[in-house]
C-alpha cells in the first residue's frame, strides 16, 4: 500500500480525499500550522500530497501571506521530502496560475498544459512561483506532479458555486439561459478520484482535473435546479442587452458569460482518467447531503 502524507486534511479538498479514499492508501495527516517542514520526518513516507494553501476566496490576506504560506512552506517541505528520499510531490495548485479571466467572444478557445501562465492577482502568483520552484527541483528521483483544478465544487464548498444555488433556491426567474460559453468544472469527488490516479501512476507534469466536459451557464443552471428538484423559468436576455452588459460590468460578465475552459486529454490520457461522476451527478451529490 503507497504511504501518503497528507497536508491541508482539514480542508474541503484534503478533507473530501481523506473520507474517499483513506482505506485505498496508507494516509497520515500533518498540520503545516503547528508542525515545521523542516522538523518532519519523511523518510518512510512515498508520497506527499500537498493541499495545504492560503485560498483565494481568504478575502484581505496581504500579498506577503500568501507567498509564506503557498511559497515559501511548499519549498520548504519539497525540500525535506527530498532530502528525505520520499519519490513523489503532488502540489494542489489551481488554474488560477494561467491569470486568464475569460473570455466574452472566443467560445471555442481553451488552455491546456503548455498554455502560458500569466496569474494576476497574489493568490496565482504564489501558486505559479511555488510551481516554478518543483519543477525546478524536480527528477527521476523526486516526481513533481502538478494539479490545476478549475473551479471545485461539492458538500461544503463556498463561492460562486454557493452563491448560484442559492440564487437557484430562490428565484423563479432566471436570466442565466445563456449557453454559447464553456466553464471547466470538477466536482470534489472527481478530483479526489482524479488525485488517486496521479498516485498511483506517480505521472511527472502538470495535469488540469474537470468534470467530463466545459459547461455554459446555462446548462449549470438548469443542473442546479433540476438536483434541487425546482423548476424554474430559465432565459436568456435579448443579444442586444448582453452586450450592454458586457460593456458596462466587465468582470460580472466574464464570471457568469465568459468561457474559461480547459482541453485536458494529454493528462488524463497519461493516467487513464474518465470522470466518475457526470457534472449532474456531482451537484446531486453536492445538494442532496
Amino acid at each position: 500500500m503507497i504511504k501518503v502524507l497528507l497536508t491541508g486534511a482539514s480542508g474541503f479538498v484534503g478533507s473530501n480525499f481523506l473520507q474517499r479514499h483513506g482505506k485505498e492508501f496508507a494516509i497520515t495527516t500533518v498540520s503545516l500550522k503547528s508542525s515545521s517542514p523542516e522538523a518532519l520526518n519523511l523518510s518512510s513516507y512515498d508520497c506527499i500530497l500537498h493541499c495545504a494553501a492560503l485560498v483565494h476566496q481568504m478575502q484581505g490576506a496581504p500579498e506577503e501571506q500568501y507567498f509564506t504560506i503557498n511559497y515559501e512552506l511548499t519549498k520548504k517541505l519539497a525540500d525535506t521530502a527530498k532530502r528525505a528520499g520520499v519519490h513523489h510531490f503532488i502540489y494542489i495548485s489551481t488554474a488560477h496560475v494561467f491569470g486568464d479571466s475569460g473570455d466574452l467572444y472566443q467560445h471555442d478557445k481553451r488552455l491546456n498544459e503548455k498554455s502560458p501562465c500569466h496569474p494576476h492577482d497574489p493568490y496565482g502568483k504564489s501558486k505559479l512561483a511555488a510551481e516554478e520552484y518543483l519543477q525546478s527541483i524536480s527528477s527521476e528521483a523526486f516526481t513533481v506532479s502538478i494539479v490545476r483544478p478549475p473551479m471545485v465544487y461539492g458538500r461544503g464548498a463556498k463561492g460562486n458555486i454557493l452563491s448560484l444555488i442559492k440564487l437557484v433556491k430562490k428565484a423563479p426567474f432566471i436570466p442565466l439561459g445563456y449557453r454559447e460559453n464553456a466553464r471547466s468544472i470538477v466536482s470534489v469527488g472527481n478530483l479526489c478520484h482524479y488525485l488517486s490516479l496521479v498516485i498511483k501512476k506517480r505521472a511527472a507534469g502538470v495535469f488540469l482535473p474537470q468534470d467530463r466536459e466545459p459547461i455554459s451557464i446555462g446548462a449549470l443552471v438548469e443542473s442546479i435546479a433540476l438536483a434541487l428538484g425546482v423548476k424554474r423559468i430559465i432565459f436568456t436576455p435579448p443579444q442586444i442587452l448582453l452586450k450592454i452588459l458586457f460593456l458596462l460590468t466587465p468582470k460580472i460578465s466574464l464570471r457568469l458569460f465568459g468561457t474559461l475552459a480547459m482541453n485536458s486529454a494529454e493528462g488524463d490520457k497519461i493516467i487513464g482518467y474518465n470522470a466518475p461522476l457526470s457534472t449532474q451527478e456531482g451537484l446531486a451529490e453536492m445538494i442532496q447531503n
